[in-house]
C-alpha cells in the first residue's frame, strides 16, 4: 500500500506540472528578428506550410467588414476593419500594388484584425515607414499571449553600424523617400504554442504601413537579426514543480505517520 500511495502522489505531482505546462509561462514567448535591410519578403525556405497575403488583390479603401484572406483554395482566414492603400512612398513592397495600414486619421480606426482559420507559429511582415507607435497582440482562443510594440525594433536598427539602410523606401519607384522612418521585414516566431488572431494596432497619430503578411504552422530555424529572445520564466516554471513535488511528499508524510501512529498503539 505504501509504495501504491508514493506512485500515485508522485505521478500527481507529474501530471499537475505537465497540465500547467502545456503551454510552458513565458515572460516573452516570441522571439522577434529582422531581415537585412531591402529584404521585403519572408525566408519562405525556412517556413512549414506558409500562406501570404500581398494585398493587390484587394479594393484599396476602408471597410469594417474587410475580407477573407485565400491562398489559391485554402482559406486562411479573414480580415476586419481594414484599410487598404496604393503603394505609395510609406507603403507597397516592390513599389507596386497594394498596401496595409491602420490609420486613425485616414479612417477612424483603431485596431484591424486577422482571424486565422488554423493555429499558427509564425508571422512575419514587410513593415514599411514604421515608426515606435505600431503594436502587435498575438492571441491564443481569445486570450492574449503576446503583445509586441515596434519600439523595440526601432531602438534595435538605431544601434546598428548600418543603420542608415534600413531607412528610407528601398523600392525605386519611391527611392530614399520618406527617409526618417526605417523599412524592415519582421519575423515574430511563437517558440512556446500557436496563436490563431493577430490584432494590429497604433498608438497616437502614425500609421502602421505593412505589406506581405506571412503566416507558418511551422518554422526549421530562427532566421534573421534577433532583436527579442524568448525568455521562459522560470520562477513560475519551477514553481509548478515545487507544487507538484510538495503535494507528493505531503500525500507521502500523512501515510507515514498514520503507520507509526497505528504502530505504536
Amino acid at each position: 500500500m505504501k509504495s501504491l500511495l508514493i506512485k500515485f502522489a508522485i505521478a500527481s505531482g507529474v501530471v499537475l506540472s505537465l497540465a500547467t505546462l502545456t503551454r510552458p509561462v513565458m515572460a516573452s514567448s516570441f522571439t522577434v528578428s529582422i531581415e537585412n535591410a531591402g529584404v521585403q519578403n519572408a525566408q519562405s525556405s525556412n517556413l512549414v506550410n506558409y500562406h501570404v497575403q500581398t494585398f493587390d488583390a484587394q479594393t484599396a479603401g476602408y471597410s469594417t467588414a474587410g475580407f477573407q484572406s485565400n491562398d489559391g483554395t485554402t482559406n486562411v482566414g479573414s480580415y476586419t476593419n481594414t484599410l487598404i492603400q496604393n503603394a505609395d512612398q510609406y507603403g507597397g513592397a516592390g513599389g507596386t500594388g497594394k498596401y496595409f495600414d491602420v490609420n486613425a486619421n485616414i479612417s477612424g480606426q483603431t485596431v484591424s484584425t486577422l482571424n486565422l482559420t488554423t493555429p499558427e507559429s509564425y508571422f512575419g511582415l514587410w513593415w514599411s515607414a514604421g515608426d515606435a507607435n505600431n503594436v502587435l497582440t498575438f492571441l491564443s482562443q481569445g486570450k492574449v499571449i503576446e503583445t509586441i510594440t515596434t519600439a523595440d525594433v526601432v531602438n534595435y536598427i538605431a544601434g546598428l553600424a548600418n543603420k542608415s539602410s534600413y531607412y528610407g523606401n528601398p523600392n525605386s519607384t519611391f527611392k530614399n523617400q520618406d527617409s526618417g522612418e526605417p523599412f524592415a521585414f519582421i519575423n515574430f516566431y511563437d517558440v512556446a504554442g500557436t496563436f490563431d488572431q493577430v490584432q494590429f494596432s497604433n498608438v497616437g497619430g502614425t500609421g502602421f504601413e505593412s505589406d506581405n503578411h506571412t503566416v507558418a504552422t511551422g518554422y526549421k530555424s530562427i532566421t534573421g537579426n534577433i532583436v527579442i529572445t524568448a525568455v521562459p520564466e522560470s520562477s513560475s516554471v519551477l514553481g509548478v514543480f515545487v507544487i507538484g513535488f510538495v503535494g507528493a511528499t505531503s500525500v507521502l508524510t500523512r501515510r507515514v505517520n498514520k503507520k507509526s501512529v497505528l504502530q505504536l498503539s
